[in-house]
Protein backbone atom coordinates (compact mmCIF):
# COMPACT_ATOMS: atom_id res chain seq x y z
CA UNK A 1 0.00 0.00 0.00
CA UNK A 2 1.42 3.37 -1.03
CA UNK A 3 2.07 5.99 1.67
CA UNK A 4 3.03 9.66 1.93
CA UNK A 5 6.45 10.32 0.44
CA UNK A 6 6.43 7.32 -1.90
CA UNK A 7 7.26 7.96 -5.53
CA UNK A 8 4.59 6.37 -7.67
CA UNK A 9 3.43 6.10 -11.25
CA UNK A 10 -0.18 5.99 -12.40
CA UNK A 11 -1.49 2.53 -13.25
CA UNK A 12 -4.07 3.47 -15.87
CA UNK A 13 -2.76 6.74 -17.26
CA UNK A 14 0.50 8.51 -18.11
CA UNK A 15 2.32 10.31 -15.30
CA UNK A 16 3.33 9.99 -11.69
CA UNK A 17 5.23 11.72 -8.90
CA UNK A 18 5.52 11.88 -5.11
CA UNK A 19 2.52 11.39 -2.81
CA UNK A 20 2.06 14.61 -0.85
CA UNK A 21 -1.02 13.61 1.20
CA UNK A 22 -3.64 10.87 1.50
CA UNK A 23 -7.29 11.40 2.28
CA UNK A 24 -9.31 8.21 2.63
CA UNK A 25 -8.70 6.17 -0.52
CA UNK A 26 -7.46 9.21 -2.51
CA UNK A 27 -3.76 10.01 -2.90
CA UNK A 28 -2.70 13.51 -3.98
CA UNK A 29 0.37 13.16 -6.21
CA UNK A 30 2.76 16.02 -7.06
CA UNK A 31 2.88 15.70 -10.85
CA UNK A 32 5.16 18.44 -12.24
CA UNK A 33 4.02 20.96 -9.65
CA UNK A 34 0.34 20.02 -9.73
CA UNK A 35 -1.46 17.88 -7.16
CA UNK A 36 -3.38 15.17 -8.99
CA UNK A 37 -5.99 13.17 -7.01
CA UNK A 38 -5.76 9.44 -7.78
CA UNK A 39 -7.30 6.34 -6.18
CA UNK A 40 -4.70 4.48 -4.08
CA UNK A 41 -5.47 1.32 -5.99
CA UNK A 42 -4.63 3.14 -9.25
CA UNK A 43 -0.94 3.86 -8.34
CA UNK A 44 2.18 1.68 -8.30
CA UNK A 45 5.09 2.44 -5.94
CA UNK A 46 8.27 3.07 -7.91
CA UNK A 47 10.46 4.16 -4.99
CA UNK A 48 9.51 4.00 -1.28
CA UNK A 49 9.75 7.12 0.84
CA UNK A 50 13.35 7.88 1.98
CA UNK A 51 14.97 6.68 -1.25
CA UNK A 52 15.94 8.71 -4.28
CA UNK A 53 15.19 7.49 -7.75
CA UNK A 54 18.49 8.30 -9.44
CA UNK A 55 18.46 6.09 -12.46
CA UNK A 56 15.62 6.15 -14.95
CA UNK A 57 17.50 3.95 -17.40
CA UNK A 58 16.86 0.30 -18.21
CA UNK A 59 16.97 -2.20 -15.34
CA UNK A 60 19.80 -4.78 -15.23
CA UNK A 61 19.18 -8.50 -14.87
CA UNK A 62 21.88 -10.78 -13.30
CA UNK A 63 22.30 -14.19 -11.63
CA UNK A 64 21.41 -13.45 -7.99
CA UNK A 65 22.28 -16.98 -6.78
CA UNK A 66 25.82 -16.80 -8.16
CA UNK A 67 26.31 -13.41 -6.51
CA UNK A 68 25.07 -14.69 -3.14
CA UNK A 69 27.38 -17.75 -3.28
CA UNK A 70 30.44 -15.50 -3.54
CA UNK A 71 31.21 -16.57 -7.06
CA UNK A 72 32.39 -14.21 -9.68
CA UNK A 73 29.57 -12.04 -10.74
CA UNK A 74 28.78 -12.88 -14.36
CA UNK A 75 28.83 -10.26 -16.98
CA UNK A 76 25.59 -8.42 -16.87
CA UNK A 77 23.59 -7.56 -19.91
CA UNK A 78 21.31 -4.59 -20.02
CA UNK A 79 17.74 -5.63 -20.76
CA UNK A 80 15.22 -2.92 -21.36
CA UNK A 81 11.92 -3.66 -19.63
CA UNK A 82 8.99 -3.11 -21.92
CA UNK A 83 6.67 -0.47 -20.50
CA UNK A 84 3.18 -1.65 -19.62
CA UNK A 85 0.50 -0.59 -22.07
CA UNK A 86 -1.14 2.65 -21.08
CA UNK A 87 -4.88 2.47 -20.54
CA UNK A 88 -6.64 5.79 -20.52
CA UNK A 89 -9.55 5.86 -18.08
CA UNK A 90 -12.17 8.48 -18.63
CA UNK A 91 -13.19 10.23 -15.40
CA UNK A 92 -16.61 9.16 -14.10
CA UNK A 93 -19.11 11.85 -14.92
CA UNK A 94 -21.52 13.03 -12.23
CA UNK A 95 -24.97 11.43 -12.39
CA UNK A 96 -27.66 13.74 -13.72
CA UNK A 97 -30.93 12.67 -12.14
CA UNK A 98 -34.36 13.15 -13.70
CA UNK A 99 -37.50 14.27 -11.89
CA UNK A 100 -39.24 10.92 -12.52
CA UNK A 101 -36.17 8.71 -12.14
CA UNK A 102 -36.76 7.63 -8.54
CA UNK A 103 -39.55 5.43 -9.90
CA UNK A 104 -37.71 2.72 -11.80
CA UNK A 105 -38.59 2.14 -15.45
CA UNK A 106 -36.71 -0.68 -17.16
CA UNK A 107 -37.28 -2.02 -20.66
CA UNK A 108 -35.74 -4.61 -22.95
CA UNK A 109 -35.68 -3.81 -26.66
CA UNK A 110 -34.75 -5.91 -29.68
CA UNK A 111 -33.35 -3.72 -32.46
CA UNK A 112 -33.17 -5.26 -35.97
CA UNK A 113 -30.16 -4.60 -38.19
CA UNK A 114 -32.42 -4.58 -41.27
CA UNK A 115 -36.10 -4.03 -40.49
CA UNK A 116 -37.06 -4.39 -44.15
CA UNK A 117 -35.61 -7.90 -44.35
CA UNK A 118 -36.42 -9.44 -40.99
CA UNK A 119 -35.80 -12.97 -42.25
CA UNK A 120 -32.09 -12.11 -42.67
CA UNK A 121 -31.74 -9.55 -39.89
CA UNK A 122 -29.79 -9.76 -36.66
CA UNK A 123 -31.41 -8.46 -33.48
CA UNK A 124 -29.49 -6.54 -30.83
CA UNK A 125 -30.82 -6.95 -27.29
CA UNK A 126 -30.66 -3.55 -25.56
CA UNK A 127 -31.39 -2.82 -21.90
CA UNK A 128 -32.91 0.59 -21.13
CA UNK A 129 -32.40 1.95 -17.61
CA UNK A 130 -34.80 4.89 -17.30
CA UNK A 131 -34.11 5.58 -13.63
CA UNK A 132 -31.76 7.40 -11.26
CA UNK A 133 -30.27 4.10 -10.05
CA UNK A 134 -27.28 2.02 -10.99
CA UNK A 135 -28.42 -1.51 -11.84
CA UNK A 136 -26.37 -4.65 -11.23
CA UNK A 137 -28.23 -7.04 -13.51
CA UNK A 138 -28.27 -10.42 -15.19
CA UNK A 139 -30.16 -11.53 -18.30
CA UNK A 140 -30.98 -15.25 -18.57
CA UNK A 141 -32.65 -17.40 -21.22
CA UNK A 142 -34.07 -20.87 -21.77
CA UNK A 143 -35.90 -22.78 -24.49
CA UNK A 144 -39.12 -24.72 -23.95
CA UNK A 145 -37.19 -28.00 -23.89
CA UNK A 146 -34.62 -26.88 -21.32
CA UNK A 147 -35.32 -27.32 -17.62
CA UNK A 148 -32.77 -24.81 -16.37
CA UNK A 149 -31.64 -21.27 -17.16
CA UNK A 150 -28.49 -20.03 -18.91
CA UNK A 151 -26.95 -16.65 -18.13
CA UNK A 152 -26.62 -14.49 -21.24
CA UNK A 153 -25.28 -11.22 -19.86
CA UNK A 154 -24.15 -9.82 -16.53
CA UNK A 155 -23.08 -6.27 -15.82
CA UNK A 156 -23.85 -2.82 -14.46
CA UNK A 157 -25.72 -0.08 -16.27
CA UNK A 158 -25.53 3.54 -15.11
CA UNK A 159 -28.60 5.72 -14.46
CA UNK A 160 -30.55 6.86 -17.52
CA UNK A 161 -28.40 4.89 -19.95
CA UNK A 162 -28.67 2.07 -22.50
CA UNK A 163 -26.67 -1.16 -22.40
CA UNK A 164 -26.06 -3.13 -25.60
CA UNK A 165 -25.96 -6.81 -24.74
CA UNK A 166 -26.17 -9.86 -26.99
CA UNK A 167 -26.86 -10.08 -30.74
CA UNK A 168 -29.34 -12.73 -31.90
CA UNK A 169 -30.09 -14.44 -35.20
CA UNK A 170 -33.06 -16.51 -36.30
CA UNK A 171 -30.94 -19.59 -35.61
CA UNK A 172 -30.37 -18.63 -31.96
CA UNK A 173 -33.81 -17.13 -31.26
CA UNK A 174 -35.40 -20.50 -30.28
CA UNK A 175 -33.05 -20.52 -27.29
CA UNK A 176 -34.83 -17.38 -26.04
CA UNK A 177 -38.41 -18.64 -25.81
CA UNK A 178 -38.26 -17.58 -22.17
CA UNK A 179 -36.12 -14.83 -20.70
CA UNK A 180 -35.52 -13.74 -17.12
CA UNK A 181 -34.20 -10.41 -15.85
CA UNK A 182 -32.84 -9.83 -12.36
CA UNK A 183 -31.33 -6.70 -10.88
CA UNK A 184 -30.42 -4.82 -7.71
CA UNK A 185 -30.69 -1.00 -7.73
CA UNK A 186 -28.54 1.49 -5.81
CA UNK A 187 -27.06 4.99 -5.93
CA UNK A 188 -23.46 6.06 -5.41
CA UNK A 189 -22.27 8.71 -2.94
CA UNK A 190 -25.77 9.78 -1.86
CA UNK A 191 -28.75 8.69 0.18
CA UNK A 192 -31.51 6.84 -1.65
CA UNK A 193 -34.71 4.91 -1.08
CA UNK A 194 -34.15 1.17 -0.87
CA UNK A 195 -35.62 -0.63 -3.88
CA UNK A 196 -36.79 -4.23 -3.84
CA UNK A 197 -34.71 -6.58 -6.02
CA UNK A 198 -36.32 -7.27 -9.38
CA UNK A 199 -36.80 -10.77 -10.73
CA UNK A 200 -39.05 -11.04 -13.79
CA UNK A 201 -39.48 -13.85 -16.31
CA UNK A 202 -41.23 -13.41 -19.64
CA UNK A 203 -42.20 -15.67 -22.50
CA UNK A 204 -41.23 -14.22 -25.88
CA UNK A 205 -43.55 -14.55 -28.85
CA UNK A 206 -40.90 -15.51 -31.41
CA UNK A 207 -43.36 -15.13 -34.30
CA UNK A 208 -43.16 -11.34 -33.80
CA UNK A 209 -39.55 -11.40 -34.99
CA UNK A 210 -40.89 -12.23 -38.46
CA UNK A 211 -43.61 -9.54 -38.56
CA UNK A 212 -42.78 -6.06 -39.78
CA UNK A 213 -45.71 -4.39 -37.98
CA UNK A 214 -44.43 -5.62 -34.61
CA UNK A 215 -41.39 -3.35 -34.92
CA UNK A 216 -42.14 0.33 -34.39
CA UNK A 217 -40.62 3.39 -32.70
CA UNK A 218 -41.17 3.01 -28.97
CA UNK A 219 -40.93 5.05 -25.80
CA UNK A 220 -37.12 5.04 -25.93
CA UNK A 221 -36.34 4.52 -29.62
CA UNK A 222 -37.02 6.59 -32.72
CA UNK A 223 -36.20 3.61 -34.94
CA UNK A 224 -38.35 0.46 -35.19
CA UNK A 225 -37.80 -1.93 -32.30
CA UNK A 226 -39.63 -4.66 -30.42
CA UNK A 227 -39.91 -3.11 -26.96
CA UNK A 228 -40.76 -5.18 -23.87
CA UNK A 229 -41.44 -3.42 -20.53
CA UNK A 230 -39.79 -5.04 -17.51
CA UNK A 231 -40.56 -2.50 -14.75
CA UNK A 232 -42.98 0.44 -15.07
CA UNK A 233 -43.05 3.15 -12.39
CA UNK A 234 -41.46 0.78 -9.90
CA UNK A 235 -43.86 -2.11 -10.58
CA UNK A 236 -42.47 -5.24 -12.21
CA UNK A 237 -44.47 -6.72 -15.08
CA UNK A 238 -45.63 -10.20 -14.17
CA UNK A 239 -47.85 -11.49 -16.99
CA UNK A 240 -50.25 -14.30 -16.23
CA UNK A 241 -48.61 -17.59 -17.28
CA UNK A 242 -50.76 -20.69 -16.93
CA UNK A 243 -50.78 -24.20 -18.26
CA UNK A 244 -52.96 -24.47 -21.36
CA UNK A 245 -54.68 -27.62 -20.10
CA UNK A 246 -55.46 -25.94 -16.76
CA UNK A 247 -56.89 -22.91 -18.55
CA UNK A 248 -59.12 -25.05 -20.78
CA UNK A 249 -60.39 -27.04 -17.80
CA UNK A 250 -61.04 -23.93 -15.72
CA UNK A 251 -62.76 -22.05 -18.55
CA UNK A 252 -65.08 -24.91 -19.48
CA UNK A 253 -65.76 -25.44 -15.79
CA UNK A 254 -66.00 -28.62 -13.83
CA UNK A 255 -69.30 -30.19 -14.85
CA UNK A 256 -70.10 -31.39 -11.32
CA UNK A 257 -69.50 -27.91 -9.86
CA UNK A 258 -71.62 -26.33 -12.58
CA UNK A 259 -74.53 -28.78 -12.14
CA UNK A 260 -74.37 -28.35 -8.36
CA UNK A 261 -74.52 -24.56 -8.74
CA UNK A 262 -77.58 -24.86 -10.96
CA UNK A 263 -79.31 -27.17 -8.47
CA UNK A 264 -78.60 -24.72 -5.65
CA UNK A 265 -79.92 -21.87 -7.81
CA UNK A 266 -83.19 -23.74 -8.34
CA UNK A 267 -83.43 -24.69 -4.68
CA UNK A 268 -83.02 -21.14 -3.48
CA UNK A 269 -84.93 -19.64 -6.45
CA UNK A 270 -82.01 -17.78 -7.98
CA UNK A 271 -82.85 -16.51 -11.48
CA UNK A 272 -80.34 -17.82 -14.05
CA UNK A 273 -80.86 -14.80 -16.33
CA UNK A 274 -78.76 -11.64 -16.39
CA UNK A 275 -80.90 -10.04 -13.70
CA UNK A 276 -81.80 -11.99 -10.59
CA UNK A 277 -83.11 -11.25 -7.16
CA UNK A 278 -83.06 -7.73 -5.79
CA UNK A 279 -80.02 -6.46 -3.98
CA UNK A 280 -80.19 -5.34 -0.39
CA UNK A 281 -81.62 -1.85 0.14
CA UNK A 282 -79.48 -1.15 3.21
CA UNK A 283 -77.12 1.15 1.27
CA UNK A 284 -79.86 2.86 -0.74
CA UNK A 285 -83.33 2.82 0.85
CA UNK A 286 -84.84 4.86 -1.97
CA UNK A 287 -83.94 2.62 -4.89
CA UNK A 288 -83.59 -1.13 -5.24
CA UNK A 289 -81.01 -2.24 -7.80
CA UNK A 290 -81.49 -5.78 -9.09
CA UNK A 291 -78.59 -8.16 -8.64
CA UNK A 292 -76.86 -8.93 -11.95
CA UNK A 293 -75.47 -12.41 -12.53
CA UNK A 294 -72.94 -13.17 -15.23
CA UNK A 295 -72.14 -16.84 -15.87
CA UNK A 296 -68.60 -16.99 -17.24
CA UNK A 297 -68.57 -20.69 -18.10
CA UNK A 298 -67.51 -20.78 -21.73
CA UNK A 299 -70.54 -22.87 -22.69
CA UNK A 300 -72.79 -19.98 -21.60
CA UNK A 301 -70.93 -17.43 -23.75
CA UNK A 302 -70.67 -19.27 -27.06
CA UNK A 303 -72.40 -22.14 -28.84
CA UNK A 304 -69.23 -23.66 -30.28
CA UNK A 305 -65.57 -23.97 -29.31
CA UNK A 306 -64.43 -24.88 -32.82
CA UNK A 307 -61.14 -23.21 -33.71
CA UNK A 308 -60.77 -21.61 -30.28
CA UNK A 309 -57.60 -21.95 -28.26
CA UNK A 310 -57.52 -21.60 -24.46
CA UNK A 311 -56.27 -18.02 -24.65
CA UNK A 312 -59.16 -17.13 -27.01
CA UNK A 313 -61.65 -18.54 -24.51
CA UNK A 314 -60.06 -16.61 -21.66
CA UNK A 315 -60.21 -13.38 -23.66
CA UNK A 316 -63.90 -13.98 -24.34
CA UNK A 317 -64.61 -14.50 -20.65
CA UNK A 318 -62.69 -11.39 -19.59
CA UNK A 319 -64.44 -9.41 -22.34
CA UNK A 320 -67.76 -10.41 -20.75
CA UNK A 321 -66.52 -9.07 -17.39
CA UNK A 322 -65.47 -5.75 -18.96
CA UNK A 323 -68.78 -5.43 -20.82
CA UNK A 324 -70.94 -5.73 -17.70
CA UNK A 325 -68.62 -3.63 -15.52
CA UNK A 326 -68.57 -0.77 -18.05
CA UNK A 327 -72.33 -0.92 -18.50
CA UNK A 328 -72.87 -0.57 -14.74
CA UNK A 329 -69.87 1.45 -13.57
CA UNK A 330 -72.04 4.56 -13.06
CA UNK A 331 -74.65 2.79 -10.91
CA UNK A 332 -73.45 3.33 -7.34
CA UNK A 333 -74.39 0.40 -5.13
CA UNK A 334 -74.97 -1.99 -8.04
CA UNK A 335 -74.00 -5.57 -7.25
CA UNK A 336 -72.78 -8.05 -9.85
CA UNK A 337 -72.02 -11.74 -9.39
CA UNK A 338 -69.47 -13.25 -11.78
CA UNK A 339 -69.83 -17.05 -11.79
CA UNK A 340 -66.45 -18.49 -12.73
CA UNK A 341 -66.65 -21.93 -11.11
CA UNK A 342 -64.19 -23.47 -8.71
CA UNK A 343 -62.00 -25.51 -11.08
CA UNK A 344 -58.27 -24.87 -10.59
CA UNK A 345 -58.80 -21.19 -9.74
CA UNK A 346 -57.15 -19.95 -12.95
CA UNK A 347 -60.21 -18.12 -14.31
CA UNK A 348 -61.01 -16.73 -10.85
CA UNK A 349 -57.51 -15.26 -10.54
CA UNK A 350 -57.68 -13.73 -14.04
CA UNK A 351 -61.07 -12.12 -13.21
CA UNK A 352 -59.82 -10.73 -9.87
CA UNK A 353 -56.64 -9.36 -11.48
CA UNK A 354 -58.72 -7.60 -14.14
CA UNK A 355 -61.16 -6.10 -11.63
CA UNK A 356 -58.42 -4.86 -9.29
CA UNK A 357 -56.51 -3.26 -12.16
CA UNK A 358 -59.35 -1.58 -14.08
CA UNK A 359 -61.88 -0.98 -11.25
CA UNK A 360 -59.73 -0.49 -8.13
CA UNK A 361 -62.56 1.24 -6.21
CA UNK A 362 -65.01 -1.63 -6.62
CA UNK A 363 -65.59 -3.84 -3.59
CA UNK A 364 -64.74 -7.50 -4.19
CA UNK A 365 -65.74 -10.47 -2.06
CA UNK A 366 -66.72 -14.10 -2.40
CA UNK A 367 -70.38 -14.47 -3.34
CA UNK A 368 -72.78 -16.37 -1.07
CA UNK A 369 -71.42 -19.83 -0.41
CA UNK A 370 -74.94 -21.17 0.10
CA UNK A 371 -75.93 -20.10 -3.41
CA UNK A 372 -72.70 -20.39 -5.40
CA UNK A 373 -70.32 -22.52 -3.37
CA UNK A 374 -66.73 -21.35 -3.96
CA UNK A 375 -67.38 -20.55 -7.59
CA UNK A 376 -68.44 -16.88 -7.77
CA UNK A 377 -67.22 -13.35 -6.94
CA UNK A 378 -69.53 -10.54 -5.77
CA UNK A 379 -68.66 -7.04 -6.99
CA UNK A 380 -70.19 -3.86 -5.55
CA UNK A 381 -69.85 -0.62 -7.54
CA UNK A 382 -68.65 2.35 -5.45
Amino acid sequence: MAKIGDTVRFLNSVGGGRIMRIEGQIAYVDDDGFETPVLLKEVVVVMPAGHDLKDDGPRLMFDQKAFDDGRKKPETKAVAVEPEPVVTVQPELPVEETSHGDKMNIALAFEPSDVKHLDKSRFSAVLVNDSNYFLNFTLLRRSEEERGWTMVWQGTVAPNEYCDMVSLTHETLPQYEKIAFQCVAYKKDRLFTLQAPVSVSRKLDLTKFHKYHCFRPGIYFETPVLEIPIVTDGVAHRPLEVNAAEVASAMQGDRKDKDAARELSKKYKVDSGRKGKSASTADNPHKVLPLIEVDLHIGELTDTLTGMEPKDMLEMQLAAVRKHMRANSGRIGQKLVFIHGKGEGVLRKAVLDLLKKEWPKAELQDASFREYGFGATLVTIH
